[in-house]
């Protein structure tokens, strides 16, 4: 039996996509392709980077290296000249466009690779675009636009591709829901603050105070100097005026002169005048400007003797500013924290003893507890703010990460709300070590002064070893 040897049968596409692959064999990425920027097209680019009237340069490759294939200069805006890229390609012919945009020093890099073009020059242009921005430097380029389309290169394609970069990025159906889930959790967050409440206080969960419990914080503040006015008497006199100081009306006698007579009137008799009797006439005139002058003392004599005595006038003045002390109706305030209206509310104020502290804070639930404790130590007065907060070990669980959270909110609310400044922190787990005593120690402690051979004077100098505190006791923060 005679057999036909097998043959092999090729389809004619199946021929082209071989010669395709045997080509672009040849045809590698831009860095194995030799293609590179040319000297003519360096000059160019740096001439016109350094601040010339150059709008857009065209580059194209030529013999197997990145030439350019045009320059056109700005003749107004960037949009009004976008129409140069358009106008300058062909519909069959790849090729770069460098388009400078309004802005000096920025760039825009546009590469036209149509459909149509032979399958060699697509490979060749595309594989050689990042060799020319890398070469030209890519931070003088804020954008970069492929197309195949004559179309994408208008100013209406430059607009859509601008529009394209602005709208939100694709999302699938899960990654929507997710996140619309973050939005939510973000909107129970600030509502879990309250609705008169939109900052954050400290770290953690800020419950509001309410308005009982910032009314009652208010009660602690100490007192506050105020200005007493004493009225004291001074010996300034009052002033009066006396007849005797205002000006009397020029008097007829004196400062008159008597009036001449005219030369022409003068008769015969007025010659024959002796000197005596002129002399007689000046002399009773003297006489009669001395008396007038002596009675004119006499009467301001006499007003001086019945004018009444100065009376002294009382006047105000102000002393130093006296400390009033006022008595406080409430030293002790408890909270709590509502879980239900996510709240810190007051839970009793009263006026209590510091032996009484213990006895007056829950042993079975944490607590937050302001005292205000007036006492005297070294014959000084002191008021001192004390902020208590107890976990007791048997509480739960929750309500201790709860507390321990809102703790830092609760000060600074009391800050901001109330103005108190709170001067000493405590903490612990059992409320029978909230002891007078207890306090007095943390408020001013003592230094034991340790006679030892190897002590040291600097810092912690004199001081021994103290008892290391049990496990779950009180510490001060």
């Amino acid at each position: 039996m005679l057999t036909c040897p097998s043959v092999l049968y090729v389809t004619p596409h199946a021929l082209l996509l071989l010669l395709l692959c045997a080509r672009a064999a040849d045809i590698t990425v831009s860095n194995q392709t030799g293609i590179k920027v040319s000297s003519k097209l360096s000059g160019v680019w740096k001439d016109a980077t350094a601040g010339s009237t150059v709008r857009a340069i065209k580059v194209s490759i030529i013999d197997e290296a990145l030439e350019e294939d045009g320059i056109f200069n700005i003749k107004g805006t960037f949009e009004q000249d976008y129409g140069i890229v358009h106008d300058n390609l062909s519909e069959k012919q790849p090729a770069y466009f460098l388009v400078r945009l309004d802005e000096r020093s920025e760039w825009l890099f546009l590469c036209f690779v149509p459909d149509v073009a032979p399958i060699r020059q697509k490979m060749i242009y595309a594989a050689t675009r990042a060799s020319l921005t890398k070469d030209l430097g890519d931070s003088h380029f804020k954008d970069s636009i492929y197309g195949t389309n004559l179309a994408d290169f208008t100013w209406d394609g430059y607009k859509k591709h601008r529009a394209s970069l602005a709208a939100p990025k694709p999302l699938t159906d899960r990654e929507r829901q997710l996140a619309e889930i973050a939005a939510n959790e973000k909107i129970m967050i600030e509502n879990m603050k309250g609705a008169s409440l939109r900052k954050s206080h400290a770290p953690g969960m800020n419950f509001p105070l309410t308005d009982r419990a910032v009314a009652a914080l208010k009660k602690l503040a100490a007192a506050k100097p105020a200005p007493k006015p004493v009225v004291v008497a001074s010996a300034l006199p009052k002033k009066f005026s006396s007849p005797a100081s205002t000006p009397l009306p020029a008097s007829p006698v004196i400062g008159s002169e008597e009036p001449k007579k005219d030369a022409t009137n003068k008769s015969v008799d007025d010659d024959e005048w002796d000197d005596g009797e002129e002399k007689d006439k000046e002399e009773k005139e003297e006489k009669e400007e001395k008396e007038e002058e002596e009675k004119e003392e006499k009467e301001e004599k006499e007003e001086e003797k019945e004018e009444p005595a100065p009376v002294e006038e009382p006047v105000v003045e102000e002393e130093p500013e006296v400390l009033v002390k006022v008595e406080r109706t409430v030293n002790f305030v408890k909270l709590a924290i509502d879980v239900e209206n996510e709240k810190i509310d007051l839970v009793t104020e009263s006026k209590i003893t510091a032996n009484q502290v213990n006895k007056n804070i829950d042993g079975d639930a944490p607590r937050f507890t302001f005292f205000a404790y007036e006492h005297t130590h070294s014959g000084t007065e002191h008021d001192t703010l004390v902020f208590m907060y107890t976990c007791p070990s048997k509480s739960k669980i929750r309500e201790r990460m709860l507390y321990s959270s809102c703790r830092a909110g609760v000060l600074q609310a009391a800050k901001d709300e109330a103005g108190l400044n709170v001067d000493k922190k405590l903490e612990t787990t059992d409320v029978e070590d909230l002891t007078e005593d207890y306090l007095l120690e943390e408020l001013h402690p003592k230094s034991h002064a340790v006679n030892s051979p190897y002590s040291n004077s600097g810092a912690g100098a004199g001081r021994g070893f103290s008892k290391p505190a049990r496990p779950g006791a009180r510490r001060v923060m």
